[in-house]
């Protein structure tokens, strides 16, 4: 699996100043996702390839996405997109009537 490695590779591009642009590329790319990939974006944003490959070698990164893994693994999160509307999981790509139907009904709970 190549999440890991793509999550990784967003924080890097963060760090570089090119969160949003690295993320449009991955989500376009998402049957791609691989050391291949993530080069060519790499390049393609003309991120400094020295501070790149220390970044993404870096501990310290490495390990705040595990953390991030893992807290989604305890809440019972298995795949993107999952959303949490006041405690209530919402999981997948749902079209907007649905988060507004679950807004709603959390809503009238108080």
């Amino acid at each position: 699996m190549q999440s890991e490695p793509a999550a990784v590779a967003a924080r890097c591009a963060a760090k570089l100043g090119k969160f949003w642009e690295y993320h449009a590329e991955l989500y376009n790319n998402q049957s791609s996702l691989g050391p291949a990939l993530f080069t060519e974006i790499t390049d393609k944003l003309k991120l400094p390839k020295d501070d790149w490959k220390k970044c993404t070698q870096d501990s310290q990164i490495i390990e705040l996405v595990r953390k991030d893994q893992g807290e989604g693994i305890s809440l019972g999160v298995t795949g993107t997109p999952t959303f949490f509307i006041n405690g209530k999981k919402v999981v997948g790509a749902l079209p907007f009537d649905k988060f507004k139907q679950v807004i709603d009904e959390e809503l009238k709970k108080k």
